[in-house]
C-alpha cells in the first residue's frame, strides 16, 4: 500500500520568507534548496515529483518537509556544526560591515588588528577571511597606480635612491 499524500500548510508570509532566502545571495545553498522545495510543495507538488525533480530520495524530501513543520523557517538552516564556537559574535559583524563600508583599503590582517584594538579577541587573518566571505564579501587585489606618468627628469633625479631601496639599505651602506 502506498503511502498517503502529505501536505504542510505554508503560510503567505512564510512562503515571503522562503522567497527572500531562496533568492538570497547571501542564503547557504542547502536552505536555498530547502526553502525552493518548500515554495513547490505549497504550489501543489507531491513528495515522489520533488524527488524526481532535486534528485534527492524520498525520505530526504520527507525530512526537510518535517524540519519546516517542526521549526519553521529555522528549521532550514543546519544545526551549528560541531567544535570551537566562532569567535566572531554580531557585534564584531556589525563593526567589519561598518569598517568595510569606510573609503579606505583593509585586507585580513588590517582588519583583525582592528579587532583585536576593539574587542581584544585575536583572530587570525584566514579564519577572518572564510567569515567574510560567508557573509557575502570577496577579496580584490589592490593595486598602487599613478595618477599620471612621471616626469622623466624628476624620475632620473631619484633614480640612484629606487635603485638603493630595491637592493636594500644594508647593502648600500656597506663598503
Amino acid at each position: 500500500m502506498a503511502r498517503p499524500a502529505r501536505r504542510i500548510a505554508i503560510s503567505g508570509e512564510d512562503d515571503d520568507q522562503l522567497r527572500a532566502l531562496e533568492t538570497s545571495p547571501h542564503t547557504h545553498p542547502k536552505a536555498r534548496l530547502r526553502a525552493n522545495i518548500l515554495r513547490l510543495h505549497r504550489q501543489g507538488w507531491s513528495v515522489p515529483q520533488l524527488s524526481k525533480h532535486f534528485g534527492r530520495n524520498h525520505q530526504a524530501i520527507h525530512n526537510d518537509l518535517t524540519r519546516f513543520a517542526e521549526r519553521g523557517i529555522l528549521g532550514l538552516a543546519d544545526e551549528c556544526p560541531p567544535g570551537q564556537p566562532s569567535l566572531i559574535t554580531p557585534g564584531i559583524e556589525q563593526f567589519l560591515h561598518e569598517k568595510l563600508q569606510e573609503q579606505r583599503f583593509w585586507n585580513a590582517p588590517l582588519l583583525c588588528e582592528d579587532i583585536e584594538k576593539q574587542f581584544g579577541i585575536v583572530i587570525r587573518p584566514r579564519a577572518l577571511a572564510n567569515h567574510l566571505r560567508r557573509l557575502g564579501y570577496s577579496w580584490k587585489r589592490a593595486r598602487s597606480s599613478p595618477a599620471k606618468k612621471l616626469d622623466p627628469e624628476v624620475a632620473q633625479q631619484h633614480q640612484v635612491s629606487l635603485e638603493t631601496l630595491k637592493r636594500g639599505h644594508w647593502t648600500a651602506s656597506s663598503p
